[in-house]
């Protein structure tokens, strides 16, 4: 018989529904239909994409770990393409599954407050993880510019003379 893996996957799916066990019967039908065994399911996130993909702008991100047979992997990346809920899929072998990895909180289930401010919650850690590297690239070329263009002007200006 052939070999049964375990694997990680992360789907995409529409973020339109608020009900998870709807949103995630996508990839539960095409799971079943390749006899895989779902170890777990639930919620990763859910985001504005970077760019539109199938139309939509936003998706529920989707962490699943299951078993399957290795001969039917071909089958379900194929049902995965060919279902039009499925945003898009990430299937990754994972071969040193433990329970405590399996089981980890997601940024969907470990802060509720963020989700619940939805688009101000994102919004907010988008903006509050960029001014830090913008302040800091601010300071670090305030300081370096001020010599480095003295020192560049001062050969060029006898060279040009």
């Amino acid at each position: 018989m052939a070999e049964m893996k375990t694997y990680e996957g992360m789907f995409l799916v529409d973020a339109g529904n608020p009900d998870f066990d709807a949103a995630s019967a996508p990839i539960r039908t095409v799971l079943d239909r390749s006899a895989a065994e779902v170890l777990s399911l639930k919620p990763w996130d859910e985001r504005r994409l970077a760019y539109e993909i199938k139309g939509r702008k936003r998706a529920l991100y989707v962490l699943t770990y299951f078993k399957l047979d290795t001969s039917k992997m071909a089958e379900l990346e194929r049902d995965i393409e060919l279902n039009e809920e499925i945003v898009r899929a990430m299937i990754l072998r994972k071969d040193d599954l433990t329970d405590e990895v399996m089981n980890a909180e997601t940024p969907a289930t470990s802060a509720p407050a963020p989700s619940e401010e939805g688009e101000g919650g994102e919004g907010a850690a988008t903006e509050g993880d960029a001014p830090a590297p913008v302040a800091a690239a601010a300071e670090a070329p305030a300081d370096a510019p001020a010599e480095a263009p003295a020192e560049e002007a001062k050969p060029d200006a006898p060279a040009a003379e």
